[in-house]
């Protein structure tokens, strides 16, 4: 299982055994992490005098999106570094791809054509291909846009 941050936003993907992608939105680390002095006092005392239940203030990570889709665990998860997109492999031996809003995500496509687990994915920085591997020992690289196979190496 992997997270990882989002290259400009305050955002976290994570992949799960418990077959989701998750997007976690991690703004309010930011907020805690504001210089002594700036909030205006006690975060405890203000948590009280606003009726919050919990006295230790907002959740610093909130769970924006959970994805569903894949068979059995997921395994690597990984933003694109300039779209909406997420990748991710998983253990049903699948790498499918996500885009994702502020008010919802969702599954686009998957690709087939391991044969046994995927353990990793990624997008290349710079040209519009997918990397992933798997327990299969191989290696494949695909089109992002055509969501097809151009090599397998082993």
């Amino acid at each position: 299982m992997c997270a990882q941050f989002h290259p400009t936003e305050d955002l976290v993907c994570s992949a799960s055994l418990d077959q989701t992608v998750r997007i976690w939105d991690i703004s309010g680390l930011r907020k805690k992490n504001a210089a002594p002095g700036s909030g205006g006092g006690n975060r405890i005392g203000a948590s009280i005098s606003t009726g919050q239940a919990d006295l230790f203030g907002q959740p610093d990570v909130i769970v924006k999106h959970v994805l569903e889709g894949h068979d059995r665990g997921v395994n690597w998860v990984a933003f694109h570094t300039t779209m909406p997109l997420i990748v991710s492999g998983a253990d049903d031996r699948q790498v499918k791809f996500w885009r994702y809003s502020d008010a919802k995500a969702w599954e686009v496509d998957t690709c087939r054509g391991h044969y046994n687990n995927v353990s990793c994915v990624l997008f290349h920085p710079k040209a519009d291909l997918i990397l992933s591997n798997s327990e299969d020992k191989s290696i494949r690289v695909w089109d992002a846009q055509k969501r097809t196979c151009l090599q397998t190496f082993r």
